[in-house]
């Protein structure tokens, strides 16, 4: 049967048809994926929400006194039927004590008590501008007195009513929810002092029209529009910060962009289009030009060079062949490569950080914690201020009962903690966002904090501040020849991860003898039988040497390495490595921020002497075993007031959670890195650590001088309300403007470069 080939023309636009179709099912995916994390984005900016018992997280430790739901007091927590939760609800419970049932959680988000159904920016964008028409209207026909003249009751056709119901119902609506669902003060919330102020203003407004008011000084103005302008300016105000909020985690939508969503299976009868999902640890894909990289793995085929700043912040591309590992989210850039996968997709450094970037915040850094419980007392003190100003107006002050009720109900408007409650996560965001950009993993906001206090620097040597390329640099034979002496020292190291071993097995090219029983000796080198006789390599600590001929051998500064065999001593070998670039303008501006530095190495003491020199460190403790850095650190700890740790995250690993808070170096591709440390750097460049610092300390500064504003704002508002300065529509704009100050001065860290002045 004669087969029917495939025109060029035909061929090429069935291609053209199949990439736009590919397109747009990646285009539908992600647009679902960022609706998902819209409303992850919008639990997320409701800092009281994070507090309450049903919340996802659970309770982080010392979190429990501040939790709304009182099922704690008796350690009742693994109680809970809840699926997100550790404890069980009373009998009769309708749902959480946030407010809401279950099902209804991933709905809304109960933060400030206001019930904010998921809606996208656009649809809350277009209530905003038909409020703001009808509000604006209102004020107009006031102003032009369209209303004197007409019987007074033509007023209940404002136009300030279309407000009330686009902005104020959804504040109704939470503030009633609250009242039924919670228990004790956490009925009180934000959401009902608006209600009430709203209501207030609504009452005076028919009094207005019934003549009640009529000649009462101050309260000629139209009661409804006052109503209205509150409540949509409490919807402005909650706009603007859940795009304040939202660019602040900016981070995850742009991760979530590059993600690749399908990819091109190599099979026995060519490639067919899988869903990432379904690729399997040695699976080959194909990877065309300009194409996002669907896997981790190795190249084996083509060659390419490879964009990976999305990820590690670096512009400079990579250049990859047949042997070199590839990074899922990264992009290729010129040559088609096939590449073997050698991880499961959900085990991929992309979707690692994905995870990490998106809970980053649900760890809450001290400072946030107390916020969260200052804002909580502050919203049920706001309800008997209001009540004392009412008596100091009518008694004190000799108004009358309705100008006493109008600045009382200010008051509720403009105590409302929503600032306060904003000061902190919305600065953590955005700082973590901002590093996430330049390829600086920050796992919590915990971290944010730690790393602000942190005042002593102690970083490892080899692979942190040296390149970790070692090189041998000299043989020195004692009771054989040099090309036996490597021969044994690289068969006994074959099988070996460490960057020493490495450097031998790679610096002998001739063929290696037979090797049994390899047994690692930690922190001192390895042993095994080659060719039938026992082989050691070990550091030269461990051989008995002359101080002569000690001194001898470090003269240069090498690592120098001893070789046994059958427990005679056959020789030398000496590496060398080479400071990474950069480490020298990284320690001096460190050390001229006021940080004191340390380096920390299992090298021989005249190495390490030479590489502190060579970089500016004064101090250095060298010859020191894993459990030595870690016992080093943990005495740091308890004499210094911050102590952080910067290493690779895997031989340093003890001394990493040793540390205040830690940094690991070269993140990319390691899961092991990436789970170890508070901070993962993307890649091993040391000169990010100065812009990290600088960046902590923004953050933490950034968050005192939130909460300093927003409750100065908050006391001084109450005086001029007491006084009639701020009146409930007035207040409400004052209110608003302090949370909007609060996050956009957080938004501020988005653009911070770190550069010393």
């Amino acid at each position: 049967m004669t087969e029917i080939k495939e025109c060029p023309h035909c061929k090429a636009l069935r291609e053209e048809r199949e990439r736009k179709e590919r397109e747009e099912r990646e285009r539908l995916a992600r647009e679902e994926e960022m609706r998902k994390l819209e409303s992850e984005t919008t639990e997320a900016s409701a800092p009281k929400h994070e507090k309450c018992c049903c919340h996802e997280h659970h309770h982080e430790e010392g979190e429990v006194k501040m939790c709304t739901c009182g099922k704690h007091a008796n350690d009742e927590d693994k109680r809970c039927t809840c699926k997100a939760h550790h404890h069980e609800h009373e009998d009769g419970d309708a749902g959480c004590s946030c407010g809401m049932d279950f099902k209804e959680h991933k709905e809304e988000n109960c933060g400030c008590g206001v019930d904010h159904k998921h809606t996208s920016n656009k649809t809350a964008l277009i209530k905003l501008i038909v409020s703001f028409v009808a509000v604006v209207l209102s004020y107009v026909l006031t102003a032009t007195h369209v209303y004197d003249g007409v019987n007074p009751w033509f007023r209940l056709l404002d136009t300030a009513w279309i407000s009330i119901i686009l902005s104020g119902i959804p504040i109704y609506r939470g503030a009633i929810k609250n009242l039924i669902k919670r228990k004790g003060v956490s009925k009180i919330t934000s959401a009902l002092l608006v209600s009430l102020a709203m209501t207030a203003s609504i009452i005076m407004g028919f009094l207005s029209i019934a003549g009640v008011t009529e000649g009462v000084h101050g309260h000629h103005e139209n009661y409804f529009f006052a109503s209205g302008e509150v409540a949509f300016l409490m919807a402005l105000g909650k706009f603007i910060e859940q795009i304040t909020v939202g660019k602040s985690r900016s981070a995850v939508k742009e991760l979530i962009q590059m993600k690749p969503l399908t990819a091109n299976l190599k099979t026995p009868t060519g490639y067919i289009e899988v869903k990432v999902e379904d690729i399997k640890v040695g699976d080959v894909v194909l990877v065309r030009p300009n194409d996002i990289i669907t896997i981790d793995g190795e190249v084996v085929f083509g060659s390419s060079a490879v964009d990976t700043s999305g990820i590690t912040g670096e512009n400079a591309p990579q250049d990859v062949t047949i042997g070199d590992a590839v990074y899922m989210g990264t992009r290729n850039l010129s040559g088609a490569i096939e590449i073997r996968a050698t991880k499961r997709i959900e085990d991929t450094t992309f979707n690692r950080l994905i995870d990490y970037v998106k809970n980053a915040e649900k760890k809450k850094a001290p400072i946030v914690q107390h916020a969260d419980k200052w804002a909580s007392y502050l919203v049920p003190s706001a309800c008997v201020i209001s009540i004392v100003i009412f008596f100091i107006a009518l008694f004190a002050m000799h108004l009358s009962v309705i100008e006493a009720v109008s600045r009382a109900i200010t008051i509720l408007v403009v105590v409302c903690p929503c600032a306060l409650t904003l000061a902190t996560p919305i600065a953590v965001s955005a700082g973590i966002g901002n590093a996430g950009k330049k390829g600086i993993l920050i796992k919590s906001g915990v971290a944010v904090e730690a790393l602000a206090k942190v005042k002593k620097i102690a970083f490892d040597k080899t692979g942190t501040l040296t390149e970790g390329n070692l090189i041998v640099s000299e043989v020195k034979a004692v009771s054989l020849d040099k090309d036996s002496l490597l021969r044994y020292a690289a068969s006994a190291e074959n099988f070996s991860e460490h960057p020493i071993g490495k450097a031998i097995v790679g610096s002998y090219d001739g063929e290696l003898l037979e090797v049994e029983n390899t047994e690692s000796i930690v922190g001192k080198g390895v042993r095994a039988t080659v060719a039938g006789k026992d082989v050691r390599v070990v550091k030269l600590s461990e051989v008995d040497v002359t101080d002569t001929e000690r001194e001898e051998l470090l003269s240069k500064g090498a690592t120098v390495i001893a070789v046994i065999i059958d427990e005679e001593l056959a020789g030398f070998i000496a590496l060398n490595d080479s400071i990474r670039d950069g480490v020298n303008m990284a320690i001096r501006e460190l050390k001229d921020d006021g940080y004191s530095v340390v380096m920390l190495t299992g090298d021989n003491a005249i190495s390490a002497r030479n590489v502190a020199k060579e970089i500016g460190v004064e101090e250095y403790k060298a010859e020191l075993l894993p459990e030595d850095k870690a016992q080093y650190v943990l005495n740091l700890n308890s004499t210094e007031d911050g102590v952080m740790m910067v290493g690779d995250g895997v031989n340093d690993a003890p001394a990493l959670t040793s540390a205040t808070c830690s940094v690991a170096m070269g993140a990319m591709g390691s899961s092991v890195a990436i789970e170890t440390a508070d901070v993962a750097l993307m890649t091993s460049d040391v000169k990010r650590i100065p812009f990290l610092m600088r960046l902590s300390k923004r953050v933490f500064k950034t968050i005192k001088i939130n909460i300093i504003m927003s409750l100065s704002i908050s006391f001084i508002s109450i005086f001029l309300s007491l006084f009639g300065i701020l009146d409930a529509v007035s207040g409400a704009l004052v209110h608003n403007a302090g949370s909007v100050l609060v996050c956009l001065h957080s938004a501020f860290l988005l653009a911070f470069h770190g550069k010393k002045k």
